[in-house]
């Protein structure tokens, strides 16, 4: 009896569960129905909700396949000898298929990714990551019994962290998070379980590990799928909020008695529906007048005669497309006057997705559009003295020129032909007058110039500020020389007469340079040119007068067109040398590098500088020749010294544009011998003006083989610090003209102590180049400064002088100065 009653009750326990069971299945099908509810549905949110979740997980493809590509090759090279080399090569060029195939899609839908994907897309999703855990788990399946013990942890790690990522990276699609989760861990308990032959150290513990990758496989699936309620939670929340708020802004908009905007809706017809005070008031019309046509209509009805159909055009075309647009602006004749509109708008749609109409709102833009003028009238002329600028210079005078070519007694025309002249001046010694009174001053003495200039011209001519102290008139249909030279005489009495500012007398002068078309140049720079090269003469001449273009001025030009034909074959000729100038290590006063300076002797023109030649250079496409076989020669004299010092080689940004800069210098790097560490490049900040990424590869791939990257004459251009934030540069040169202020100026010091601080916490090393007194080098010695560069240490010098020198370099404690044997000095 007792046998039966215990049978009776195990049997109603089995019934009970059995109930339970059957009531859990409909719990757990209504659970994931919810669960999944925004994936499955087709209404238009839903739609564009599935688009963002599956444009999150897109976004990660290429880091994805880069991932898998990259654990496979470790895979493949992991079990060379333990798996076939056909088995490893097809499980490979399987996955690389895979994973191709999903780069594809990323890369077609990259740049317009869709706005709305039905369910099959969640699904596709799905089944790839599938397939993509589906071939990780087979490996890991059948590889992992007959590998090794460390092969088997680096498998298993290998396993985890793919388990991992994958629920990460897909978890906004939750069906492919358990999809890559569960196959993966699946393979993994199987990997395990097959793996339970006598002697494997994992035998002991396969219960342990086999709980816990399940455990790690539940754990993952259950955040996969919160984390995917969580996505989808704050995108409906931003749509509603985005939603509202373009709402509320309308309304408000509307609403406010203040506001300049206006709103506006029509319906499906066309036809005005809502049709505020401030519309009916601007347009001068009533509310049942305006709602018996459309907006067009109405906009016709108060049009600016002649300047709106074009604009009235663009709208027409807008509506008519149905699609969505901004700031579109016309001019409306109002009550208050002509005005200028913006209009913006958005279709509306109905329940079902057809159109419905279009509400939008007008802003009204004269006061944004009369600013837009202003901005445009700031382009052409200089905001201080209300004079054109340079490029409305060269458009005027390219004008006056054009047009006395094309009157009678033009080019063509065997009459005397129309002349316009170009007259260039700039004021003598205005830059003692920024230093002694300040840049207020200098701006006084400035807007006063341009007034001046203005009292002396007629109607017609132009007068322009060309940039600092420099300005040019134009002087149109010019009768005679007599005519420029009487206009010169007066400019100069005029701009000779002292001018009070800041309760002080100030002395003016200028210097006037002279060019007149069509004798002096036919084409605007020629002109130009030609007016500066008179100037140049003037100020040559003794300041404060006046001179005319004559050809003997041209003879800069020669020099320069006699410079370049010399410079074509200077290196073939030995005429080109090298000096070095020796960088000495404050602290210890001890030579730790030089820069390799060029220098030119012709045997006709003499010894020519580099500040001449070097630009000539650039300009001829010489430099690329010249710069290489400077870095040559300096690489190789510098790897045959015994001391080991940093050899410095300036480098035109012209070169650096060059694509094969960079592997040009490092193959004269190797062929030198000298290691890449003793190398330093020193580049110009101009180089970063043209933005080039040409020029910073290069940079890039000399640095990365060590070479060492310095900026030169760091602090005088106006975005030095954006540079800094562009390229991580080794060192940083401060330009002698601040060294050459430290003991005269306390804004100059400042500086340096400024970009010495700023040095020290970019990790960057420092040189003052022009370093000449030694109260300059306690000074940045004290600054903090590492190196300096300087006629103090040693003036620059041919190789043998330079050798000489560090061999007899003692570095000493106290400071004396002394000249050393090759003219330079040394601190002793």
């Amino acid at each position: 009896m007792a046998a039966s009653r215990a049978a009776r009750r195990k049997h109603q326990q089995f019934a009970s569960l059995g109930m339970r069971t059957t009531s859990l299945i409909p719990a757990l099908a209504a659970a994931w129905r919810r669960e999944f509810q925004a994936h499955q549905a087709f209404d238009r949110d839903s739609a564009e909700l599935r688009a963002r979740l599956l444009a999150s997980v897109t976004r990660l493809t290429p880091l994805m396949v880069l991932a898998n590509l990259v654990n496979a090759a470790i895979v493949v090279h992991l079990l060379d000898g333990r798996v076939p080399l056909l088995e490893r090569s097809t499980w490979f060029a399987l996955l690389a298929v895979l994973c191709v195939s999903g780069l594809r899609s990323w890369w077609r839908h990259r740049r317009a990714p869709p706005l709305r994907v039905s369910p099959r897309a969640l699904r596709h999703a799905a089944v790839g990551a599938g397939l993509l855990g589906l071939l990780w788990a087979a490996m890991v399946a059948r590889w992992f019994p007959g590998a090794d013990h460390g092969q088997q942890m680096v498998l298993m790690s290998m396993v985890l962290g793919t388990m991992c990522g994958g629920a990460f990276a897909l978890a906004p699609v939750p069906l492919a998070a358990l999809a890559h989760v569960g196959t993966l861990g699946l393979g993994g308990l199987v990997a395990l379980l097959l793996s339970d032959g006598v002697g494997n150290p994992v035998l002991p513990v396969l219960p342990a590990l086999l709980a816990l990758l399940a455990l790690y496989t539940l754990v993952l699936c259950v955040s996969a799928l919160a984390t995917a309620r969580t996505f989808v939670a704050r995108l409906r929340s931003e749509r509603e909020a985005a939603r509202q708020g373009q709402l509320v802004g309308l309304l408000l908009r509307d609403f406010e008695e203040h506001a300049a905007d206006v709103l506006w809706e029509c319906g499906q017809t066309g036809l005005l529906t809502h049709v505020s005070p401030r519309l009916s008031g601007a347009l001068g019309l009533g509310a049942a007048e305006l709602q018996a046509g459309t907006l067009l209509d109405a906009l016709s009805v108060c049009q600016a005669p002649g300047e709106a159909d074009g604009q009235l055009a663009a709208l027409r075309a807008a509506l008519r497309l149905g699609q969505a647009f901004r700031d579109l602006v016309l001019p409306v004749q109002t009550a208050t006057g002509l005005r200028w509109w913006s209009l913006s708008a958005k279709p509306l749609h109905d329940e079902v997705g057809h159109h419905a109409g279009w509400r939008g709102v007008i802003s009204d833009v004269t006061q944004a559009r009369e600013t837009h003028r202003r901005l445009a009238y700031l382009a052409h002329f200089d905001s201080l003295t209300g004079l054109a600028n340079r490029l409305e210079l060269r458009e005027r005078l390219a004008a006056a020129m054009d047009a006395a070519a094309a009157r009678p007694g033009g080019h063509g025309s065997a009459a005397a032909p129309v002349r316009t002249a170009l007259v260039c001046l700039d004021l003598d010694h205005f830059k003692s007058i920024n230093d002694t009174l300040g840049h207020a001053a200098g701006d006084a003495v400035l807007a006063e110039i341009g007034r001046r200039l203005h009292s002396c011209l007629r109607q017609g001519d132009l007068a322009a500020r060309l940039g600092g102290d420099e300005f040019a008139l134009v002087i149109r249909d010019v009768q005679g020389d007599d005519e420029l030279r009487a206009l010169a005489r007066r400019l100069v009495q005029v701009l000779c007469q002292p001018f009070e500012v800041a309760g002080r007398q100030v002395p003016l002068g200028s210097s006037i340079g002279i060019a007149v078309a069509p004798e002096h140049g036919r084409s605007l720079d020629e002109l130009m040119g030609n007016a500066d090269l008179a100037l140049y003469a003037a100020k040559e001449a003794g300041r404060g007068r006046f001179e005319f273009f004559v050809p003997r001025l041209a003879d800069r030009h020669r020099r320069r067109v006699a410079i370049e034909q010399a410079l074509r074959g200077a290196l073939a000729r030995s005429e080109m040398h090298l000096h070095w100038q020796p960088r000495v290590d404050i602290a210890r006063w001890e030579v730790v590098g030089a820069e390799v300076l060029l220098r030119w002797q012709h045997p006709e023109l003499g010894r020519v500088g580099p500040d001449e030649f070097i630009r000539i250079a650039e300009d001829a496409g010489l430099i690329a020749d010249i710069g290489l076989w400077v870095l040559g020669r300096a690489c190789a004299h510098a790897a045959q010294m015994r001391h080991p010092i940093v050899v410095s080689v300036n480098v035109s940004p012209a070169q650096l544009l060059r694509e094969d800069f960079a592997q040009q210098a490092l193959r004269v790097i190797q062929c030198s011998g000298l290691a890449p560490e003793r190398l330093e490049i020193e580049v110009t900040e101009s180089l970063f003006m043209d933005n080039s990424p040409q020029a910073l590869a290069n940079l890039h791939a000399l640095r990365e083989v060590g070479v060492r990257i310095a900026l030169d004459d760091f602090g005088t251009g106006y975005s030095s610090l954006a540079y800094l934030r562009r390229f991580p540069f080794d060192t940083l040169k401060i330009d002698r003209a601040f060294v050459r202020e430290l003991m005269t100026r306390h804004d100059a010091r400042a500086i340096v102590k400024t970009i010495l601080e700023l040095a020290r916490t970019l990790g960057m090393s420092t040189i003052a180049e022009g370093v000449e007194e030694p109260a300059q080098l306690e000074v940045l010695r004290e600054a903090g400064c590492g190196s300096v560069q300087g006629y103090l240490a040693a003036r620059p010098m041919p190789r043998g002088d330079f050798l000489r020198l560090l061999a007899n370099w003692t570095p000493v404690g106290t400071v004396q100065m002394d000249l050393d044997a090759e003219g330079g000095r040394q601190i002793a």
